[in-house]
């Protein structure tokens, strides 16, 4: 197959894509709406300030949501999940196992040391096409390890 290829899951990709600018957002016109009304316990400055920074931070937060992507090319497989980002030479991966009517959320990759790693990019979220994407990664890696595994 034709490389490099890259697996993201759509809906996540498209929500958080609409709904950080729409927090940052919402979290300003509430640190104006709270100065202009004069609220009591609000103090313009300092409030505003955290008000602002605690609406940047989840959009942060909902962006990296927003990133989860898996691009295989020559040298292996790239995963940026939520947390850890990493790279996987073929050779380490053995297997891909999804299988949503067994109640798996995302692809998990079976490493030659005998670990798992989570692949978040191929998501039970995407329905078929989640399916479609794990058998897609099955074939590279079959493609790339023809002895299942380290050679």
């Amino acid at each position: 197959m034709e490389l490099p290829v890259v697996f993201r899951p759509r809906m996540l990709r498209t929500v958080g894509l609409i709904l950080a600018p729409l927090v940052t957002a919402a979290f300003v016109a509430a640190s104006i709406a709270f100065t202009v009304i004069e609220w009591r316990s609000w103090r313009a400055g300092a409030d505003s300030v955290w008000m602002i920074g605690l609406g940047l931070l989840l959009s942060a937060i909902i962006l990296r949501f927003a990133t989860i992507v898996a691009r295989a090319d020559e040298d292996g497989l790239f995963v940026r999940n939520i947390l850890l980002t990493r790279r996987y030479a073929w050779s380490q991966i053995v297997g891909v196992s999804y299988s949503e009517p067994l109640g798996d959320s995302w692809a998990t990759l079976s490493l030659s040391d005998g670990t798992t790693a989570a692949v978040m990019a191929i998501q039970a979220a995407d329905g078929p096409r989640a399916a479609a994407a794990a058998n897609h990664l099955r074939i590279l890696v079959d493609e790339h390890t023809p002895s299942g595994g380290t050679p």
